[in-house]
């Protein structure tokens, strides 16, 4: 384990957010893996960003029904665009700014979505990864059990990352390509036990050390996907995690064989289903928010059994 940066108070942001908006199920979602660069409680969020080469930690709760209150914890000098760049981080990482109007009043002429919508009213995708860390984790979920991911995961932020303790919390913290460019293929393959995928981060790493993996908003999302894609190891299922959370387009469905049979079962009224049958009836139902649509219930389904439990529940 790496040594613990002790992270000082820097900064306090106040965002506003675009109605309706749920707290809780925006940040925390209860299907969600294990990583430890996260925490939940009800009312209280606390989370790890890379910054740059900053390693931060931030405190976040609604200030009131308008306004995320974030407090920033880092080390070394904050500078206005690191500010920047973190505002900039948060607001895009949970569609803070984001209306879902229009895909509330699709939803509600499906009764297949009452309890999801009464459940998780005004939920947005979560993101808080950036687009080189969420196609690390994409990777590692391929073909591969909760269990298998988690470990897989831990390894690697043991062995790269950082850990940091802040507002009486300790947490991990994400590598960046570049902390990561040189460490050769046999290294991931035997140390961090990632099997064949020990031939694609690096890859992965390359192609980010050259990209900045924050500025996915500056760029044409067509054109920054195309190329993506070109990526060895990056296949649809891979794409389709990356569109739908980090790049945030709501059409985008990921159906591993998990969320494909909860969707059947829910629309199709049957235990599983091939992948182009299932997408078809969310196409049909849902068009334009198949992705934001199968959240909903794929959360829905995991809120009583959530995979990570809330801090404070029993």
């Amino acid at each position: 384990m790496n040594d613990i940066h002790q992270l000082s108070h820097v900064d306090t942001l106040r965002l506003p957010v675009t109605q309706p908006f749920n707290f809780r199920y925006s940040l925390w979602k209860p299907s969600h893996f294990a990583t430890d660069l996260e925490r939940h409680s009800v009312d209280v969020s606390w989370r790890t960003f890379r910054v740059g080469e900053h390693v931060c930690g931030v405190v976040m709760r609604m200030a009131d029904s308008d306004t995320l209150q974030a407090e920033v914890f880092s080390e070394g000098s904050w500078e206005d665009a690191d500010r920047n760049r973190l505002v900039h981080r948060l607001i895009h990482s949970y569609g803070l700014n984001e209306d879902i109007s229009a895909f509330v009043a699709q939803a509600q002429q499906v009764p297949q979505m009452a309890e999801p919508l009464a459940e998780l009213a005004g939920m947005r995708q979560s993101c808080p990864e950036n687009l080189f860390e969420i196609a690390i984790i994409s990777l590692l979920l391929q073909n591969a059990t909760v269990a298998r991911t988690t470990q897989m995961m831990t390894n690697l932020l043991d062995h790269y990352g950082r850990v940091a303790e802040f507002d009486g919390v300790t947490l991990k913290a994400f590598f960046t390509p570049s902390e990561i460019v040189g460490v050769d293929e046999s290294v991931f393959r035997e140390r961090d036990r990632l099997g064949y995928r020990a031939k694609y981060i690096g890859r992965f790493a390359e192609f980010f050390a050259m990209h900045d993996p924050d500025e996915v908003d500056h760029a044409s999302k067509a054109e920054l996907m195309t190329e993506f894609q070109t990526i060895k190891g990056v296949g649809p299922y891979t794409a389709a995690i990356i569109a739908g959370s980090a790049v945030r387009d709501p059409s985008a469905l990921g159906l591993d064989v998990w969320n494909r049979k909860i969707l059947a079962q829910r629309f199709l009224d049957v235990d599983d289903a091939e992948v182009p049958v299932v997408q078809a009836k969310m196409t049909e139902l849902f068009p334009g928010h198949e992705g934001l649509a199968g959240l909903y219930v794929i959360e829905e389904t995991y809120r009583q059994q959530a995979v990570v439990k809330l801090v404070g529940d029993a």
